[in-house]
């Protein structure tokens, strides 16, 4: 009988999170699912991935409270022996430009987009090396990035620039925690509707790059199935954009 194996995924109850975990439980993984303020969301999704595995924990975390990300860190480190996989999948998303960002903005945005799974992926660590989990290739991290650091424009300056801090983390700590943690990320681009964006909008903005047509639900079930399973592979970052940070636009294509 195969050990048990749990992955944490950030903010894993809705939208991209919602089918990263539907992938892990779906593949063996006992989910440990992370929710801010969607404890209702959290629950119901819990329930429908029951079906898939009975090994399911909910934590609560508000990632810009400093003591919420210490206590959760310290509370993984305490219950969670067979802690071994990490998605850092949270993330804020708020527009701003560089003209009229605030320090408190983009403070934020660090904490939930760098700080956050910089820390988490240090206590990841210290859960492997404490509980002699080494030599195991599911001791792994996948970071969730954004295609956009590969073809940069103005828009979500807060936003971007940490994300760009993320994928600079992504190498440091591949580097950092060598051999006993991989560290990879996924950059995609459109996958999903924007929040109250209509279908006629997504399918045009899902169509502005060089393959007219961008990543898919199923393209990002085959990152995480590659990144998890390939033993050789860390400070990787997938693109998932339809080749759009090759002739990247001059605005975000959520701007018309």
């Amino acid at each position: 009988m195969n050990k048990r194996k749990s992955i944490l995924v950030t903010s894993g109850s809705k939208r991209l999170g919602k089918h990263i975990s539907k992938f892990f439980v779906m593949n063996d993984w006992d989910l440990i699912l992370h929710y801010n303020k969607s404890k209702v969301e959290a629950e119901e999704t819990a329930n429908e991935l029951s079906f898939y595995s009975k090994n399911i924990k909910l934590y609560q975390a508000d990632f810009t409270n400093y003591k919420d990300v210490e206590n959760l860190a310290e509370n993984l480190l305490l219950k969670e022996k067979e802690w071994m996989g990490l998605v850092n999948n949270a993330g804020l998303f708020e527009y701003d430009t560089g003209q009229d960002f605030t320090v408190e903005k983009l403070n934020r945005h660090m904490s939930i987009n760098f700080s956050t799974p910089a820390i988490l992926i240090q206590a990841l660590y210290k859960n492997i090396t404490k509980n002699q989990i080494v030599k195991n290739k599911n001791n792994m991290v996948i970071n969730i990035i954004d295609a956009k650091i590969e073809g940069l424009n103005p828009d979500y300056y807060s936003y971007t620039l940490s994300k760009l801090a993320m994928s600079g983390l992504t190498k440091m700590s591949a580097l950092s925690y060598a051999p006993y943690l991989r560290v990879n990320a996924i950059a995609p681009g459109i996958i999903l509707p924007a929040e109250n964006q209509n279908e006629k909008d997504f399918m045009e903005s899902h169509k502005k790059n060089i393959l007219n047509s961008s990543a898919t639900i199923d393209d990002l079930y085959l990152a995480l199935d590659f990144l998890t399973n390939s033993n050789s592979v860390t400070g990787h970052i997938s693109i998932l954009d339809g080749g759009s940070h090759l002739a990247p636009p001059s605005r975000d294509v959520a701007i018309k």
